[in-house]
């Protein structure tokens, strides 16, 4: 049995319980109010009857005009001496008779009087009781079991969706945000639920992200390895030429990889750095020829970031800059309005109709071989997870240029 069945039964069990307990109690207090009742009734009979006897005669006689008859009620009496019996009226004393009550009253003279009384009408009474109160249950039975559905389509509507949603979050489906209703508890699980939602799909975008990007930021360095070890195989450089290349990538792979893992952890860990030394860190990281391309300008600045993914992101940039421009490479830092960074190159930059797609993963604009187009969409996500944005867009004088803008809240 469901939990839905078993709350429907459940309820139905208490609005039986209930119903069967007023009734209970209610035929108990209508009972005894009757017995009450008709305890009375036949005290008074038999003060009337012994109000009709003359007991000073030598044999005692009864007034008829006096005995009293008693409307609804077939009353009896007899008066006995001794256990004798004098006489009786009404018709034969009923004895044990369990549909009769009897009442017992002593007299002067040695004279007892006893009177009875039936009591039909008043099972008549109690009978009807019962019928009324069965209908009433059986009234009571089908409300609420017309109520309980009412409350299990109500009540579990939500839970519904809940068990939907989370069935499909189970599949790696991720649904919409569930509508919040109120503020009791199950608004609570529902806001809970999708807060979760979020964070469960942010973190498989990290993840993703990290497998994508892990291949295009290690290939330059790797690549530069590469190449100079085959170069010293070959005899083309000395050995001594290798350490330098081996030195610089290195550093350079183990910053891509702490800021790709950043990344992948959603960016908590945020230092405040001295941003010009930052950056000319990044530039000693470049080769000699492809240093002495970068012109450096930066304002003094203290911020606070993520450094590793931040610099991993500026990385992508002088990378691409430095690609697609065989001329200079501009990187610039400035704090007015905002904190901002740009690169420019003197390349051929993108067809106007291609600015909007790049950031995309995987989306090339110039197709030339090598390329994953995952910089640019690292880049993006980076600095939006900052609290940022990117922004391209081809130089009036030649060039792409892109403007990193960081959020306010981040200048010390």
């Amino acid at each position: 049995m469901g939990f839905r069945d078993r709350l429907l039964l459940g309820l139905v069990c208490l609005v039986l319980g209930v119903a069967g307990l007023q009734m209970g109690l209610g035929y108990w207090s209508f009972s005894r109010s009757l017995d009450q009742d008709f305890r009375t009734d036949l005290q008074k009979y038999a003060l009337l009857v012994a109000e009709a006897l003359d007991l000073h005669q030598p044999i005692p006689t009864l007034n008829p005009q006096k005995v009293p008859s008693f409307s609804g009620y077939a009353g009896r009496f007899r008066l006995l001496q001794q256990d004798r019996l004098i006489f009786e009226g009404g018709g034969p004393f009923p004895e044990q008779d369990p549909d009769w009550w009897t009442y017992r009253q002593p007299l002067s003279n040695g004279y007892v009087l006893e009177v009875a009384l039936s009591q039909s009408e008043h099972n008549r009474a109690l009978g009807e009781y019962l019928r009324t109160g069965g209908l009433t249950l059986l009234f009571s039975v089908g409300l609420a079991l017309l109520v309980a559905w009412g409350l299990r389509l109500y009540l579990l509507r939500p839970i519904l969706r809940l068990e939907q949603a989370t069935h499909s979050l189970a599949q790696a489906r991720f649904p919409e945000p569930l509508p919040v209703q109120g503020r009791d508890e199950l608004a609570r699980l529902t806001q809970s639920f999708n807060q979760m939602v979020i964070k469960v799909r942010r973190a498989l975008e990290r993840e993703r992200s990290f497998t994508r990007y892990v291949s295009h930021e290690l290939r330059n360095p790797l690549a530069a390895i590469k190449t100079t070890a085959e170069a010293v195989r070959l005899g083309a450089l000395p050995p001594e030429a290798l350490h330098p290349v081996l030195e610089r990538n290195l550093e350079r792979v183990e910053h891509t990889l702490n800021g790709l893992l950043a990344l992948a952890r959603g960016l908590d860990s945020y230092t405040e750095v001295e941003l010009p030394e930052v950056l000319e860190a990044l530039l000693r990281r470049l080769p000699e020829e492809a240093r002495q391309r970068v012109l450096f300008k930066s304002e003094p600045a203290r911020l606070r970031l993520p450094q590793e993914a931040f610099e991993a992101a500026v990385q992508n940039l002088l990378d691409n800059a430095l690609k697609y421009s065989r001329g200079r490479v501009w990187l610039e830092f400035s704090q007015n309005p905002h904190p901002t960074l740009r690169v420019r190159d003197e390349g051929p930059g993108v067809p106007e109709e291609a600015l909007a797609r790049l950031g995309e993963p995987f989306y090339r604009p110039h197709r030339q071989p090598g390329g994953l187009g995952l910089g640019l969409a690292f880049v993006r996500q980076a600095v939006e997870h900052m609290g940022g944005r990117l922004e391209l867009r081809n130089h009036p004088q030649g060039g792409l240029e892109a403007t990193l803008v960081l959020p306010g809240g981040l200048g010390v």
